[in-house]
């Protein structure tokens, strides 16, 4: 198994910003460095949803691409749309490339083959 590489990110920030930081570590019982990189995790997560979203909403990604993107499952996909309510502009083949790309991923070439038919 590889190591995860570790990088310094130096930020400047406001006081009021510290305070609140070191208030909400207390609160979960965590370093400020370890808050900060939880923070950012969940940060990129939410943004990453939300831009993958917004490139389906568009037509710029299928639904399976979208969720590929965002580093999620094509269900937590489908969820994540659908309580936003970004619109479902799909067309017959865009939903026969997700289900054929779904095929292939869970073992099923075969079955995926012939939704191109």
């Amino acid at each position: 198994m590889e190591a995860t590489k570790v990088k310094t990110l130096s930020v400047q920030v406001e006081d009021t910003v510290l305070q609140a930081l070191d208030e909400v570590a207390g609160y979960y019982a965590l370093s400020r460095p370890r808050l900060v990189q939880k923070l950012l995790a969940e940060g990129l997560h939410a943004a990453r949803l939300d831009h993958a979203a917004g490139l389906y909403a568009h037509r710029e990604a299928t639904l399976e691409r979208a969720a590929e993107l965002a580093g999620v499952s094509i269900y937590d996909m489908m969820a994540y749309v659908r309580e936003r309510d970004v619109p479902a502009q799909r067309r017959a083949g865009d939903i026969r490339t997700d289900a054929a790309a779904m095929l292939v991923r869970n073992g099923r070439p075969d079955i995926a083959a012939s939704l191109g038919e």
